[in-house]
């Protein structure tokens, strides 16, 4: 069960199961891990930061010098501020989470970072249609769901001109 409504401030207000509150932490964590200790090769960490200039080596690496740390500092404190708000205390059932707009659009910058890596992982191209006949992997593919409802959820409220 998701509710994202207006707070008094245009914000967004999250309720959240407690199984929904671990999932996104743990989420977030596995965002964290791919930006840390992802291989340069891995095709996920190249959808987060992909190659400004692909037809230009030198030009690639001179921008992701100057770029690339605070790109990732930015993702991680995303992810960080999820694991922050979607901390369980024992016995909740539920966790609710106010977030204003600053904090929301944080929020939806880790969706959309969550949602390229997952969709690296099962097979999903570019345009969102699976690479390969097989489908992969259902967990990731409900995770991938969830997490694009949720972000969709919190973009209908943030914007509700746009729904």
């Amino acid at each position: 069960m998701i509710v994202a409504g207006r707070t008094g401030s245009d914000g967004v207000r999250l309720v959240l199961e407690a199984e929904e509150a671990m999932l996104l932490s743990e989420l977030a964590d596995q965002v964290d891990s791919v930006l840390l200790l992802g291989a340069e090769d891995d095709p996920a960490l190249g959808r987060l930061l992909p190659n400004a200039y692909p037809d230009d080596a030198d030009a690639a690496r001179e921008f992701a010098r100057y770029t690339r740390g605070s790109l990732v500092d930015g993702k991680r404190q995303a992810a960080q501020s999820v694991r922050d708000a979607t901390a369980v205390g024992e016995g909740e059932r539920l966790v609710e989470i106010e977030l204003d707009q600053v904090q929301a659009w944080g929020w939806l910058t880790f969706l959309t970072d969550l949602r390229l890596i997952l969709a690296e992982r099962v097979g999903l191209g570019e345009e969102g249609t699976p690479e390969q006949d097989e489908q992969r992997d259902d967990y990731l593919r409900a995770a991938y769901e969830w997490a694009g409802f949720v972000q969709g959820s919190m973009l209908e409220v943030l914007d509700p001109t746009e729904s």
